[in-house]
């Protein structure tokens, strides 16, 4: 669904997309009426990961303890990839927890309705501070991921007494930066670039070459929380936009926000 927002003038030459590829090419949909030039650079590709055998025999163990087991989906991709391995009925009797609108709503679209998830943000340290606010019971606690990453949520997980571990269920690996993209971010011009992770910042500091790294952090930067906004700074771009949300629908709306205020 394309954007119904005013066209605004252009005051960028080029927004550089750092999503995964599908939800990429859908926001460059949506933002199709935009007179820059999209390059849609995904910083990592994703695969899975075989949960070995013997954790999904301590997750079956466990569920058979009171309180449940707690769950915690990262994202969208580790509900993809853990569906292709754990049974229903397992995941079924288990808590679950989602960080995101988007980890929700994957769960529920595999017939599991009761997902505990912050209704005040989409960050780990929204999801904790939600667990403190409903008084969650729980003993274990499985981040259900990809290596790397969520160490405050571990962290958060073990200071309120919970066990909490990783349970790998896919990896990230670079992606290929396409010649054509290469050449348009050393071309240079005004970018503004969306980011909805660090990885995906470091990943591109280091696939992307000097100069079309340099450019980047010379334009203007989009982030979806305060925490990445933090670190956005770190890199040091022109300035640092905040979204309202890690949605498309929110990212296109602070877009066009921001074009039209460029």
């Amino acid at each position: 669904m394309k954007s119904v927002l005013p066209v605004p003038e252009a005051s960028f030459d080029c927004l550089l997309i750092t999503r995964p590829l599908a939800e990429a090419q859908q926001l460059a949909n949506q933002l199709a009426d935009l007179p820059l030039k999209m390059v849609i650079q995904p910083a990592h590709e994703f695969a899975p990961v075989a949960i070995s055998s013997s954790d999904i025999d301590r997750l079956r163990r466990s569920v058979v303890l009171k309180p449940a087991p707690l769950l915690i989906f990262t994202s969208p991709r580790a509900v993809q990839f853990a569906m292709l391995q754990l049974p229903i009925e397992l995941l079924a009797a288990c808590q679950l927890a989602a960080i995101g609108p988007s980890t929700a709503a994957a769960l529920q679209a595999q017939g599991l309705e009761s997902v505990i998830q912050s209704s005040a943000g989409y960050t780990s340290e929204d999801l904790l501070q939600y667990f403190e606010e409903i008084s969650l019971q729980a003993r274990q606690a499985w981040i259900v991921a990809a290596a790397g990453g969520r160490t405050a949520l571990q962290e958060g997980l073990h200071q309120r007494g919970i066990s909490a571990e990783t349970l790998l269920v896919y990896e990230r690996s670079a992606a290929p930066v396409a010649a054509k993209n290469m050449r348009q971010l050393e071309e240079g011009g005004k970018i503004l670039s969306l980011w909805s992770g660090e990885n995906a910042m470091k990943q591109l500091a280091t696939s992307l070459s000097e100069k079309a790294w340099h450019n980047v952090c010379a334009g203007e930067w989009l982030v979806v929380s305060q925490r990445l906004a933090e670190v956005a700074a770190g890199f040091q771009p022109a300035a640092v936009h905040l979204s309202s949300g890690p949605g498309n629908e929110q990212l296109a709306t602070a877009i066009h926000k921001i074009c039209r205020s460029g």
